[in-house]
């Protein structure tokens, strides 16, 4: 029996929507759980097609949980689990960079502020074009790990973004990669990005996409074989769970693009990402096919782990030299 619920879509406020998926017990952070109802459900905007959490989940139980150090992280010089699967990730990140590069061409010197900048990967990258990179991080240990490879010249701020200390219109790039998902409020956290960003400067997130997870969920719980792909191609699944407890929403193109828009932002380019570094082989045919898809459907069919948006907030199609309308 379907389940409607009227818990309000966190991105466009339309209620009455599908209960899609559920899962218990929630995955834990340390000892506590991501949703404190001790599950995970999640449920379908049939406006925007966000998929967002069914929780009584507040703003200050996230930032004490996502504060707080899991015992097995505190000697780690990154949260990734293997060595491996760092340098995949640095990989990543590198392709972030670049298609930020072909948007907005870096000059020595600029700043960058990476919300969520975890252990400072993504700012080392731009480092190398001469950008000085600064952060907002939530764990003390991330940020005193990036400012040792940052240098004095950066500034993290440890907390939320309301009280870092920029001033406003200073930073050339703003970005946020894989990390709104986690947040109670995307669109309040992405109207402080565009204070902080200067004009002319761009904005790039990244995204899980809500397609993608349905799908996934899909495969391993709900078609006829489901038992038997859990077993010979787990995947990502950990102790039998499928979805990511700790995403509030996964976002749509529809959402992803409303996020942006709502926070006062222009969307220049947005696209399916997902590296398919992760997937070996496997991986880089179904980015092939995802890239397909969102070519011949004139980009409203999306199938990738992640969506990559930039946005600005001056209306310029001149600027750097770039054909926006091209690239997006």
């Amino acid at each position: 029996m379907t389940t409607i619920s009227l818990r309000p879509c966190r991105i466009c406020g339309k209620v009455g929507n599908k209960v899609v998926a559920s899962e218990r017990p929630s995955a834990l952070w340390g000892d506590r759980p991501w949703m404190p109802e001790g599950h995970y459900t999640i449920i379908r905007c049939r406006v925007c097609c966000d998929l967002y959490v069914d929780s009584d989940v507040t703003e200050a139980y996230l930032d004490n949980l996502q504060g707080s150090v899991r015992p097995e992280f505190e000697k780690r010089t990154t949260y990734e689990a293997a060595e491996d699967m760092e340098k995949i990730r640095t990989l990543e990140l590198a392709e972030n960079w670049e298609m930020i590069k072909r948007i907005r061409r870096p000059s020595p010197n600029d700043k960058l502020l990476d919300y969520g900048s975890a252990w400072g990967a993504f700012g080392n990258i731009a480092k190398e074009a001469g950008v000085i990179p600064n952060g907002i991080e939530l764990q003390a240990a991330g940020a005193t790990h990036s400012l040792g490879i940052w240098g004095g010249g950066s500034v993290i701020h440890q907390g939320p973004i309301e009280t870092a200390p920029f001033g406003e219109n200073t930073f050339e790039y703003v970005t946020s990669f894989e990390t709104l998902e986690h947040v109670y409020d995307p669109i309040r956290i992405l109207s402080n990005m565009k204070r902080l960003v200067k004009e002319g400067g761009v904005i790039a997130i990244s995204v899980p996409l809500a397609d993608y997870f349905s799908f996934k969920y899909w495969l391993y719980r709900k078609q006829p074989f489901n038992a038997w792909m859990r077993r010979k191609y787990p995947g990502n699944t950990q102790e039998g769970r499928v979805l990511i407890h700790n995403h509030l929403n996964t976002f749509s193109v529809g959402s992803a693009r409303l996020v942006m828009e709502k926070a006062g932002l222009r969307v220049i380019y947005i696209s399916p990402w997902g590296a398919g570094l992760r997937g070996g082989r496997l991986g880089k045919v179904l980015r092939l096919v995802g890239n397909i898809l969102w070519i011949v459907s004139f980009k409203t069919i999306a199938f990738a782990p992640s969506i990559f948006v930039v946005g600005n907030k001056k209306v310029d199609n001149r600027s750097h030299g770039v054909d926006l309308k091209k690239a997006g």
